[in-house]
């Protein structure tokens, strides 16, 4: 058995509990008894390792609803684009991506993830299987989708190809990785976004998504634009159309969803469909603003999501939460009670277990649960003052003045992945030098060029 105690458990329970000289106790990938401190020594006995102390907060583990893992490649060259110019920048360079770039790209982007936190995330691409292959050998947990598109009206990211094509590559992506890892790997379906898929393939997808008993998703209502093509072709609002196929439910999560009508709020809220919120990325490329406060108060299930971090420039859960909860406290009618620092952590805990389908296993620290759960060291001067009363300032501070470098321990499925800030199953300098050579050869091959004016050249 092991033992990761704190200053302070945020166990993310039904009851949301808190509690002060707190340990979680663990033997293998469950988790087996969460409670005080000195109640658990003197229970357990026999701890083979601890972790934490009175400088740490343990956690349960981020998850993160929405991400294009091998994206990596472009951070910090795509700021300040909207996403149509983005979507072109994509069909330029990206075909000239490898199969091994797809693998580094993959790689690095959830080493960032994991060491901020980060236990589980949802990637969608084409060659999603390589980054089911590097969540495997990095240890952690994830889903992964095919980028399902057979038709393009308005935007371009790769050729289509046949529904059938599609779809049989989705299905060997799930008979080859669903379950895998010991459990750690889930496959789903993606049929990529409205624009980049028939109606035939929306409803395949429902239909096989019933018989493997697996998830869908899907960038939905991300722009105006998406909202203008669709109801110029159907005469129907994006989630009035898709409805129509049958592709909605609780075993659907929608990525964006930044513009939706009245009723489209209606049908998300009666299917119970899941919504990825990436607030830092649609404000980086204009997207627009999820109606996130109205979908939460309707009792839709919204979670926080990285997206590329190409655009994002971070993989940081902790500063999304900050960064939602501050924005919407800015929009009309600027009620600044929304969003606070509890519902927050909600946000990138309990609700994207949910979205996942994976609510019974991790989300939150009870026993029985996956151990998977992250220690943040509070030893800092931003997070001073630690008080329990008037009020307990543990989660106000977590999400207003911390971020994931200060994560110092990661704990997937009862294994350290991440102790004392560092890598502990492979290699990270390895993998930043392999990166960071991949990224220079992707540039000279592709003849890849910025299309606007260069800030601040190198001599």
């Amino acid at each position: 058995m092991r033992m990761a105690e704190g200053r302070y458990v945020i166990t993310m329970d039904k009851r949301r509990r808190i509690i002060s000289d707190g340990c979680v106790v663990y033997d293998g990938d469950k988790i087996v008894d969460v409670g005080k401190t000195d109640v658990m020594k003197e229970k357990y006995r026999n701890i083979e390792e601890k972790f934490g102390g009175r400088h740490s907060v343990v956690l349960p583990g981020l998850i993160n609803t929405h991400m294009h893992l091998e994206l990596s490649f472009f951070r910090g060259l795509w700021d300040g684009i909207s996403l149509s110019r983005l979507k072109r920048n994509i069909a330029e360079v990206v075909p000239h991506m490898t199969v091994e770039d797809i693998y580094t790209g993959s790689m690095l982007s959830l080493v960032d993830l994991v060491k901020n936190g980060v236990t589980t995330t949802i990637h969608i691409s084409l060659h999603a299987d390589k980054a089911a292959e590097a969540m495997s050998q990095l240890g952690t947990r994830g889903v992964v989708c095919t980028a399902m598109q057979d038709r393009e009206i308005g935007e371009r990211e790769a050729p289509p190809r046949s529904t059938d094509e599609v779809l049989k590559e989705n299905i060997d992506l799930i008979e080859k990785w669903n379950g895998a890892a010991q459990g750690r790997i889930k496959a789903w379906f993606g049929p990529y976004t409205e624009l980049l898929t028939t109606p035939e393939l929306l409803r395949r997808t429902d239909e096989l998504a019933d018989k493997y008993q697996t998830g869908i998703h899907a960038h939905l209502a991300e722009t105006y634009e998406s909202q203008m093509f669709i109801q110029g072709i159907c005469g129907k609002r994006v989630y009035e159309y898709v409805h129509d196929t049958g592709m909605l439910g609780p075993n659907v999560l929608a990525a964006h969803s930044c513009w939706l009508s009245e009723n489209e709020i209606e049908l998300i809220k009666k299917t119970g469909t899941n919504i990825a919120y990436c607030p830092c990325v649609e404000s980086m490329i204009s997207d627009g603003i999820a109606p996130t406060v109205r979908l939460l108060s309707e009792g839709v299930n919204v979670s926080l999501a990285i997206d590329a971090n190409c655009n994002n420039q971070t993989s940081d859960l902790f500063r999304e939460a900050r960064f939602a909860s501050l924005l919407h406290k800015n929009l009309p009618p600027l009620v600044s009670e929304v969003i606070p620092a509890e519902q927050a952590l909600e946000l990138i805990t309990v609700n994207p277990a949910k979205a996942l389908l994976w609510e019974k296993e991790i989300g939150s620290l009870e026993a029985g649960k996956k151990a998977d759960l992250i220690l943040v060291d509070i030893k800092k001067p931003y997070f001073m003052p630690v008080l329990d009363k008037p009020r307990a300032t543990v989660v106000s501070n977590l999400i207003y003045a911390g971020s994931g470098n200060d994560v110092n321990t990661v704990i997937i499925d009862g294994k350290t992945i991440v102790k004392n800030k560092v890598i502990q199953t492979l290699n990270e300098n390895e993998i930043i030098e392999k990166f960071q050579r991949a990224t220079e050869d992707l540039m000279e091959r592709s003849h890849y060029t910025i299309e606007r004016d260069i800030r601040w050249p190198v001599e």
